[in-house]
């Protein structure tokens, strides 16, 4: 699915999206179903994410339209980790990250205005921040990051 587009109407709004930290290794074997992604994500096995970023939970929708042209919600998409999730493997996240580090404050308010959003902008702004900092730490530590949406 891609969620730029009008597919990611289909997708009930009562769902949020997580983005996660994680191996490129991790993130293959999720993807092709050696890595039981419920276990992975939710703690119940000893391997695990590096990292959750889930402040933008509530605003995930608003996130793929906003980062969309950044593919902060993933390069690739795949319904192989349900609902519906966007990934990126770690050639990609560093560039991503300073695609997001580039975005100024009046860039994200245009985008935020053209796209006639609920949220409040201050509120995207500091979620945005977020995930600017997240991204920088998965492409410090080399991770890849998929972002999924439950």
């Amino acid at each position: 699915m891609d969620f730029s587009t009008d597919e990611s109407e289909d997708i009930p709004m009562s769902m949020g999206g997580d983005f996660y930290a994680l191996s490129d290794e991790q993130l293959q074997n999720m993807l092709d179903g050696t890595l039981d992604y419920v276990e992975f994500l939710y703690d119940e096995i000893e391997d695990k994410p590096r990292e959750c970023y889930a402040d933008g939970e509530h605003v995930w929708l608003e996130l793929t339209r906003l980062l969309d042209e950044e593919d902060a919600c993933g390069v690739e998409h795949t319904d192989a980790i349900p609902e519906a999730s966007g990934y990126a493997f770690s050639d990609d996240v560093a560039s991503i990250a300073q695609n997001l580090a580039m975005l100024d404050e009046d860039e994200l308010k245009s985008r935020y205005d053209d796209a006639d959003m609920d949220a409040p902008f201050d509120e995207m702004l500091g979620i945005v921040k977020g995930l600017v900092a997240f991204y920088e730490r998965a492409a410090s530590n080399g991770d890849a990051v998929l972002f999924r949406v439950t």
